[in-house]
């Protein structure tokens, strides 16, 4: 009799423990048996907030490979459109960049895969889980085993993010008999891409479970204007100091000799 009121004040503790919970981890607890599987232990909370979600992971690999590339492709076209260059050359020049980052990024996650160094864990489950450490995959991507899925969604996001811009300053404005529309293409071009860096980095602080979602946004929206102010004036300096020395212009020497030489061709 005596061990079976024990037995019930264990399992009313354990309910009571549980119910403080929020719901998941209460619904994760209550499918458990065992003494490991303490509500109470930091370590078993965490294990729980990673297990089983392959949404949350697939949201890390969109934005581990999209809000970069968005800040990044924003500031090529940013640092393109003060030259002397046509809309189709700087579609050209953000494409093939974009091209070029898919190796990057495909090396990152090699690199990423095989590093086993620990990080601070960043979910706050609970005051203690602070000392924890994961590995920096987990911590950045999820459950190793699932590489190939996090390689395919992070290449994907880095396309489709990485697309936006040349799209949309290629397509916006058009004018055959005009392309001088750079002012409202650039215009175009920075608020498509503030409103994908601001869901990027909405996503990341909702996958990091941090409540700062306002700090977390304006911070990269502020890193976007400003990779993309810094670079508009950097390209503009360079293309008028350009100018002014006089390099990579054809003389007017080679402009005469190349005259003559149409002349003589056609006497022939």
């Amino acid at each position: 009799m005596e061990v079976v009121i024990q037995k019930d004040k264990v399992s009313s503790k354990i309910e009571k423990e549980v119910g403080s919970l929020p719901v998941h981890y209460g619904w994760f607890f209550s499918k458990l048996q065992g003494p490991s599987a303490d509500p109470t232990n930091p370590e078993v909370v965490l294990e729980a907030s990673r297990e089983g979600g392959s949404e949350w992971e697939m949201m890390k690999s969109v934005v581990y490979g999209g809000l970069a590339e968005s800040i990044t492709s924003l500031g090529i076209i940013t640092s393109a459109a003060p030259g002397d260059l046509s809309t189709l050359n700087i579609v050209t020049l953000a494409l093939a960049n974009l091209v070029g980052g898919l190796f990057i990024i495909a090396h990152n996650l090699w690199d990423l895969k095989h590093d086993h160094s620990k990080v601070p864990a960043s979910d706050d489950v609970t005051e203690e889980q602070v000392l924890l450490e994961v590995e920096r995959y987990e911590e950045v991507l999820g459950n190793r085993r699932h590489f190939v899925l996090h390689a395919f969604v992070s290449i994907l996001s880095f396309l489709v993010f990485g697309l936006v811009p040349p799209v949309v300053y290629g397509f916006s404005f058009r004018d055959e008999r005009n392309d001088n529309n750079k002012d409202l293409k650039l215009a175009a071009v920075a608020a498509a891409s503030v409103v994908c860096i601001a869901l990027l980095s909405f996503a990341k602080a909702y996958t990091q479970k941090r409540s700062k979602y306002i700090k977390t946004v304006s911070y990269y929206v502020v890193v976007g204007f400003g990779v993309s102010g810094a670079s508009y004036l950097a390209g503009l300096f360079i293309n008028k100091m350009m100018k002014k020395l006089g390099w990579f212009e054809p003389t007017t020497h080679a402009i005469t000799m190349s005259l003559d030489e149409m002349s003589w061709s056609s006497w022939q």
